[in-house]
């Protein structure tokens, strides 16, 4: 990892309150791997926001790097405001990947909310590997979906749940998926997204492995000041900055 300054290239709304940042990296291009995130520095000239803010790397192009939020607070709030040639402090390539292993055949990849960004990074890579992917994606309505277009064309098939119906299944995206699960042969699952979501993934003790990229509040980034802990099997603890953010989701608590 290294601390590293650029400038912005585009900060675009892509839906309600969901913006899509991009800016060139070299390094940051070449060392990426899926569910890798950045800690950013968003205004180095002001004291606020003091602490840096944690964002999933979403995927690359070329020297191109593109992260995607959702504006909840001040610190996003100020980091939408950001423009074209606007500089703002990295430090990344942070955590650990989703693909520490290999996995043949057929791919179901869960995500909802934000937790949608690292998928499409994610999903590129495993049709790199030959693998064949299915994506089930969760939004509230049509009007806050993103990156649809973007995983049809990386994907197999791409299934889409809304909670009111207004595009795809209407209820939840695990809902979706279970109603699929069965009739595909999946070999490894993956997911991101809110916690009630993973939580009703891994009440499904699905009979192959899952792994689940978690969302937690981050101070530091590196396991130094312990914000991010979260209990496992065996009242073990982990850090998800640098023990994840991916794990075995049966062997984390999911609260």
């Amino acid at each position: 990892m290294k601390l590293l300054d650029v400038k912005i290239e585009e900060n675009v709304k892509i839906a309600n309150d969901i913006f899509l940042l991009s800016f060139e990296c070299e390094y940051l291009a070449e060392n990426f791997k899926p569910g890798n995130f950045v800690n950013i520095l968003i205004d180095k000239e002001s004291i606020y926001p003091l602490l840096r803010r944690p964002f999933s790397i979403s995927f690359v192009e070329t020297n191109k790097v593109f992260i995607g939020y959702k504006v909840v607070g001040k610190g996003t709030k100020l980091l939408s405001q950001k423009s074209k040639g606007d500089a703002i402090n990295i430090l990344g390539p942070l955590g650990n990947s989703f693909l520490t292993d290999t996995f043949d055949g057929k791919v179901a990849v869960i995500g909802g909310g934000v937790g949608i960004f690292p998928l499409v990074g994610l999903c590129k890579e495993l049709k790199n590997r030959g693998n064949k992917v299915d994506v089930f994606l969760g939004f509230r309505s049509i009007n806050s979906m993103f990156l649809v277009e973007r995983f049809n064309s990386i994907c197999n098939n791409t299934l889409i749940a809304t909670d009111d119906g207004s595009s795809g299944y209407k209820g939840s995206v695990v809902e979706l998926f279970k109603a699929n699960f069965s009739k595909e042969e999946y070999k490894v699952v993956f997911c991101c997204g809110p916690k009630p979501m993973l939580k009703a993934i891994k009440n499904l003790k699905l009979p192959v492995k899952c792994y689940a990229s978690l969302e937690e509040k981050m101070a530091c980034g590196v396991g130094a000041c312990l914000c991010c802990s979260i209990k496992g099997k065996d009242d073990k603890m982990y850090h998800v900055c640098s023990d994840g953010p991916v794990f075995d989701i049966m062997e984390v608590e999911i609260e």
